[in-house]
């Protein structure tokens, strides 16, 4: 009787040892989930509370202002000259006419004289070479790059602190650095942007277009032709949407005027 009773009180010992274990362990995991409720309704509300202050920046921003920048050099009008007939006295053409009759034409005299006694040059009008993209570009500036072009995942921007799709490449620099052209193109836009600063826009053909942000001292005006590797103008200061990036060029491709991928067209 006495071993029937021991081990009965060893049973309900292991019961209450194991009820309690349980009973541990339930706490455990529901304080680990509160806690993690709680982490993220925090990370949630933090979040919140920066869109709203980037939003807030976007209303206090300046509007876009067409920015008039290097006068182009001149271009030459084209020229019409204008020679002075040469008539001879009509005593003179007789005895000519006397002298070379009988005598074949020499090429000389086979030569038309335009109609109305004066002979005319005329220069050739200058026109703009027609844009075709030849699928190659080359690096508008020499540096590593800071952030990829990234549209099928969002990628961590430093200064906004959050995570975003990047339509442009953006390319580490220095203040004053020159900016050359990716492809022979036209400039069809200046602006000034709240988050890329000066803006240059180029048409470079086939509906492709480029963009270059961050600028400063610009060499030409909207409307200018310019060839791969002329300077279009030079780095300045980044805009306070970029500062933990610190100073860079943002390099921008677009086809029909959708967001493409400017490294399958640079040299690796």
């Amino acid at each position: 009787m006495k071993e029937r009773k021991k081990s009965g009180l060893a049973g309900q010992k292991q019961i209450i040892m194991a009820s309690c274990l349980m009973l541990i362990l339930v706490t455990c995991l529901t304080g680990l989930y509160i806690a993690r409720k709680m982490e993220q309704q925090n990370m949630e509300a933090e979040l919140a509370k920066n869109n709203e202050k980037i939003s807030e920046d976007l209303d206090e921003a300046e509007p876009l202002q067409t920015v008039d920048s290097v006068i182009l050099p001149e271009v030459k009008e084209n020229t019409v000259e204008e020679e002075e007939p040469k008539i001879q006295p009509k005593e003179e053409l007789t005895q000519n006419n006397d002298m070379d009759a009988g005598q074949e034409p020499s090429e000389e005299d086979n030569k038309t004289t335009p109609v109305g006694g004066s002979a005319v040059t005329v220069t050739n009008e200058a026109v703009k070479p027609v844009l075709q993209f030849a699928g190659e570009l080359q690096w508008p500036i020499e540096g590593s790059v800071l952030m990829n072009y990234s549209m099928d995942q969002s990628i961590y921007f430093a200064t906004l602190d959050q995570y975003k799709y990047n339509p442009a490449m953006i390319i580490s620099a220095k203040v004053d650095d020159a900016v050359a052209a990716a492809a022979a193109g036209d400039i069809v836009d200046i602006k000034e942007d709240a988050q890329t600063g000066l803006t240059v826009v180029m048409d470079i053909g086939d509906d492709y277009t480029l963009t270059y942000g961050q600028l400063q001292d610009l060499n030409f005006k909207e409307g200018a032709h310019l060839e791969a590797g002329d300077v279009i103008g030079t780095v300045a200061e980044p805009t306070k949407y970029y500062s933990v990036e610190g100073t860079n060029l943002y390099f921008e491709l677009k086809k029909d005027g959708n967001p493409a991928d400017p490294t399958e067209y640079l040299p690796q």
